[in-house]
């Protein structure tokens, strides 16, 4: 699991650091001493878990939870026990009281792994990993991973994979609500592209496969965004 660490005592972050570093399950993706720092690094990555202080100057970590529209898993960590109705209200995993210790926090890492295994399969369930699109007249399954690209083409869009192309009957904003955002990128007012099927960039266009896609000034920030470029 990836995790944050949000404590403003240099101490408390220092132990809690040092206790996450045993623990296998778990990657340490940022460390910060206050909730906005945390809040900015989740506008820009998503982790699966926030082992979280209470009381911080500007932000709470109560606060925190509240500020974000998907919230990660949180397990709170701190000096009082006077917040753990809140917490649980806001369905945390755990509720810890420093001084906290090793196996205390392994405990709490196991709830959370029950937790986020649970919840990937309820969304795994509701989001299913293919739809359905009407081809010639007869519904057709097309799984997102073997999809290329997408192509507007005036009332139609274009589904391109290894093998076939598949023209529907839709708009390109209908067909984007259904795919995951995280795998699928617009990179120009007529085409999205599958983030893992991209081969290079270069300037105004990129390669995928044998296909030449040209990619605008507009959706070039966003794409090298997601591509994680060095």
């Amino acid at each position: 699991m990836k995790c944050l660490i949000v404590d403003d005592n240099t101490m408390a972050r220092t132990v809690l650091r040092n206790m996450v570093k045993q623990i296998d399950d778990l990657v340490i993706r940022g460390e910060y001493a206050t909730a906005i720092d945390a809040f900015n690094h989740l506008q820009r990555e998503e982790v699966d878990l926030l082992l979280l202080d209470v009381e911080m100057p500007g932000m709470t970590g109560l606060e925190l939870i509240k500020s974000l529209k998907k919230p990660p898993l949180a397990i709170l960590i701190t000096a009082k026990s006077d917040y753990a109705v809140d917490g649980f209200q806001l369905q945390v995993v755990d509720y810890l009281v420093k001084p906290i210790t090793l196996a205390r926090l392994l405990q709490s890492i196991k709830r959370a792994e029950t937790w986020l295994k649970r919840s990937t399969e309820n969304t795994a369930a509701i989001n299913p990993d293919y739809f359905f699109a009407r081809v010639n007249n007869q519904l057709t399954r097309i799984d997102f991973e073997n999809i290329l690209f997408l192509q507007a083409m005036g009332d139609y869009v274009l589904i391109v994979t290894p093998n076939k192309k598949f023209p529907v009957h839709s708009t390109m904003k209908s067909l984007e609500s259904k795919i995951p955002s995280p795998q699928f990128v617009r990179i120009h007012r007529s085409y999205i592209v599958h983030l893992s099927k991209i081969a290079n960039l270069e300037e105004n266009s990129l390669q995928i496969g044998d296909h030449i896609i040209p990619v605008s000034e507009r959706y070039k920030p966003d794409l090298l965004e997601k591509m994680n470029v060095l």
